[in-house]
């Protein structure tokens, strides 16, 4: 991969899709946690904007790179107490407001991420809570 067009670094974590939403009897609406999450997140990106350098190209394919440091990642209790060695967070569903956030941000359509790579590291053994995301221009030939 090239040099990153741009990266963040946030500390601060999506909340788990359960408590996304609130559903109510006019359909799901967004919970205070996630409310409270975009808005950090919003401001932590603005911070890190390079107001110099050029604004992506919405026209241009991007990958879009997150790395999650979650609280743990692993089970304390395995391979005895615990069922799985893994804690079950599942960053997949995480992705989505994330790329929102992101997006709006940086004035693109989320469309244009073509090529997305989210990893989960453990936070403990880096004394860090949070997430580092970079966007790249995409090299894959078809989307030339």
């Amino acid at each position: 991969m090239s040099e990153a067009l741009f990266e963040a670094t946030l500390d601060v974590l999506p909340p788990s899709v359960n408590e996304m939403y609130v559903h109510t009897r006019w359909g799901p609406r967004p919970s205070a946690k996630m409310k409270k999450f975009k808005a950090a997140a919003k401001v932590a990106i603005a911070k890190q904007l390079d107001f110099d350098s050029e604004p992506l190209d919405p026209n241009e394919a991007h990958s879009f790179v997150v790395d999650y440091y979650l609280p743990a990642l692993f089970n304390k209790g395995w391979p005895g107490k615990a069922k799985t060695r893994f804690k079950r967070r599942d960053v997949s569903n995480l992705i989505k407001v994330l790329e929102d956030v992101v997006a709006e941000c940086l004035g693109i359509d989320d469309s244009c991420f073509v090529d997305e790579r989210v990893r989960k590291h453990d936070g403990s053994k880096e004394d860090f809570v949070g997430l580092h995301l970079r966007i790249f221009r995409c090299d894959e030939p078809e989307y030339q």
